[in-house]
C-alpha cells in the first residue's frame, strides 16, 4: 500500500496572517495540521514550534502520542521564556502511516476524517466547549454549527506543562481517504458538503484545493488548512469515487477507526535518527530594556489575577517591575471558588494583556462562558488554554476564541 497526498493552506479572508502550520512528509509518512492561537501572542510561533518538534520527536523514535507531548513541552517552554508569547497555544492533529495502519494523535479542534466506500466519518473528537455540550445533549449539532462560542476550545498545546493526547488507529484499506483540517474549513462548510466534495474529486490535490476555495467562498473567516491522504494498492490503482450519498449514518465503529491502546501504538521504524533531541533546552534570551521603556510598559500593561479570593483586573505587571507596582483597576463578581483548579493556577501568576480593552473583553468572555454552563464549577486538572476558561460542569477547562 502506498499513500498519495494533496495539501493546501490559505490565510482566508478574515485574518491578516496565517497562524496555521502543516506537515506533509511522504518519506516518513507523517502528516499534521496545527492551528495556532493567540494573535498578538504569536499563534503562528506556537503552531510552527509544534510541527517542528513533532517531526523531530517522531523521527527520534517516539510514538505519535509521545511526539505530540514533546510538541506541547516545546510550545510551553517557548511561551515561558518570552513574556510577549505568554498564553500562546495551538491545536495539533497528526497522522503517522506505517504497515497499513494510520495512527492519529489529537489535541484541540482540528479534525481528522476517514472516507471509506463513500461514507465519511469524523475520527477525532473536538476538544471544544460546544462539542462538549453536544455530547452532553445540551446543544444540537445544528445549534453548535453557528454557536457564538464554537471557537472556545477545552484542550490545546502549550498552555500547561502536560497535556492529554487522544490517539486512534485506522486499519487502512486500498481506496480509503483521510482528511486532516483546521477549523477554518469545518466552521465554513458542513460535514455533508465536505463529504460530497471528497467523493466528487478523485485527485487529492484537486480535492484539497476545492475545499479551500469553497471555504473562502463561504466567508473564509479563519485560516484554512487541508491535507488529504489516499491509500492506494501496491499497483497504484485508485478506488473509484462516487457522488452518491451514503445510505447509512457514518459511525466510528464501522469505519475501521478506533481509539488506540497506548501499548499497541506503532513507533517509527528504521528511521536512523535515535540521537535527535526531542525538545531540547529552552533558548535563553537576555533583553536589555531602558528604565524609561520599563516604566512605559508597566503603565500600559494590564493583567487579570486574584486579589484575595476575588478575580481582579490590575494595571501593571504581576509582581511589579523595577519599582513599578501594579494597582487595582477593578474587582469582578467572580471568586477563586468559581474557578477550576487549572484556571486558578493560571490567574495566580497573572494573565497579561496589552490593553485594558483586551482584558475587559477577556473578562466578558469568561463571564459569558460561565453563564452558558449554568454557573456551576469543577476542579479538574486538565490542560488550560491560554486565556482562563469558561467555568462550568465540564471535564476540561476552556480556551478563548482564536
Amino acid at each position: 500500500m502506498r499513500i498519495a497526498d494533496g495539501a493546501r493552506s490559505d490565510v482566508g479572508r478574515g485574518r491578516p496572517e496565517n497562524e496555521d502550520s502543516f506537515l506533509v512528509d511522504p518519506e516518513h509518512h507523517l502528516y499534521a495540521v496545527a492551528d495556532g492561537m493567540g494573535g498578538h501572542r504569536a499563534g503562528e510561533v506556537a503552531s510552527a514550534t509544534a510541527i517542528e518538534t513533532l517531526m523531530a520527536a517522531y523521527l527520534g523514535g517516539q510514538r505519535v502520542d509521545e511526539a505530540v507531548e514533546a510538541a506541547n513541552a516545546a510550545v510551553f517552554a517557548k511561551a515561558a521564556e518570552n513574556a510577549a508569547m505568554r498564553g500562546m497555544g495551538t491545536t495539533l492533529t497528526a497522522i503517522a502511516v506505517q504497515d497499513g495502519k494510520a495512527v492519529v494523535g489529537h489535541v484541540g479542534d482540528s479534525r481528522a476524517y476517514l472516507m471509506r466506500d463513500g461514507t465519511v466519518t469524523q475520527v477525532t473528537d473536538d476538544h471544544s466547549l460546544v462539542e462538549q455540550l453536544v455530547r452532553e445533549g445540551r446543544l444540537s449539532p445544528e445549534e453548535a454549527q453557528n454557536h457564538p462560542q464554537r471557537a472556545i476550545i477545552t484542550r490545546a498545546l502549550g498552555i500547561d506543562a502536560d497535556v492529554d493526547v487522544d490517539t486512534f488507529r485506522v486499519d487502512l484499506r486500498p481506496g480509503d481517504r483521510l482528511l486532516i483540517c483546521s477549523d477554518g474549513l469545518t466552521n465554513m462548510l458542513s460535514d455533508d458538503t465536505i463529504a460530497q466534495t471528497l467523493r466528487r474529486h478523485a485527485d487529492p490535490q484537486q480535492a484539497a484545493d476545492t475545499l479551500v476555495d469553497m471555504a473562502n467562498q463561504a466567508g473564509g473567516d479563519d485560516n484554512i488548512t487541508v491535507i488529504l491522504l489516499d491509500a492506494l494498492s501496491d499497483g497504484g490503482e485508485r478506488a473509484a469515487m462516487t457522488a452518491a450519498e451514503p445510505e447509512a449514518e457514518p459511525s466510528l465503529e464501522n469505519s475501521g477507526a478506533a481509539p488506540l491502546d497506548e501499548d499497541t501504538e506503532a513507533r517509527p521504524g528504521g528511521r536512523g535518527f535515535r540521537s535527535l533531541v526531542l525538545w531540547g533546552l529552552p533558548i535563553l534570551a537576555v533583553v536589555g530594556i531602558a528604565i524609561g521603556a520599563v516604566g512605559w510598559y508597566a503603565r500600559r500593561t494590564y493583567y487579570v489575577g486574584l486579589s484575595g479570593d476575588r478575580v481582579t483586573l490590575f494595571k501593571g505587571v504581576p509582581g511589579g517591575l523595577l519599582g513599578w507596582e501594579p494597582t487595582v483597576d477593578h474587582e469582578t463578581d467572580l471568586t477563586a471558588a468559581d474557578l477550576t483548579e487549572a484556571a486558578r493556577a493560571d490567574l495566580e501568576s497573572g494573565h497579561r494583556f496589552a490593553s485594558r480593552s483586551d482584558a475587559n473583553d477577556f473578562l466578558e468572555r469568561l463571564q459569558e462562558a460561565h453563564e452558558a454552563l449554568g454557573g456551576s464549577t469543577t476542579t479538574t486538572t486538565t490542560a488550560v488554554p491560554g486565556e482562563p476558561p469558561p467555568l462550568g460542569e465540564t471535564p476540561a477547562s476552556t480556551e478563548p476564541t482564536r
